[in-house]
């Protein structure tokens, strides 16, 4: 009776930040830098060149010169950047309403399937001549 009571008083562990705040976390330091603009509908395939997935949060399509697009996708909570995104772009384009599915990278399970939002741009500024 003893053990029980004192488990009962043991203060509870405080829980560490969400998935939600982790990604959002990650994300901000990700773009460290880079000023948001405007939300475009699609972004041409040929401008990107490579992505990076922020787990429960959001994609990052990484173009040259110093810009990026961001997608906060419905279903983002269920985002990992250990699966692959599979998508079926048409027209060259990735686009707002395009699904999305994901395949784990180890046991190749189909996962859930996540739909793009609008597109933010995000820019590195120049640094000026002084």
């Amino acid at each position: 009776m003893l053990i029980m009571t004192a488990l009962l008083a043991a203060p509870v562990a405080a829980k560490g930040p969400s998935m939600r705040e982790r990604g959002e976390a990650e994300l901000a330091k990700t773009l460290k830098g880079y000023v948001p603009g405007p939300k475009v509908r699609c972004v041409n395939l040929s401008d990107i060149t490579n992505q990076t997935v922020i787990d429960g949060t959001a994609v990052i399509f990484w173009g040259l010169g110093g810009k990026a697009w961001v997608n906060r996708p419905n279903g983002a909570e269920f985002l990992r950047d250990d699966n692959i995104l599979i998508t079926k772009p048409f027209g060259g384009q990735q686009c707002r309403q395009d699904i999305v599915h994901q395949r784990d990278r180890y046991t190749h399970m189909q996962g859930a399937a996540i739909v793009f939002n609008d597109f933010t741009l995000y820019t590195k500024p120049k640094v000026g001549k002084k």
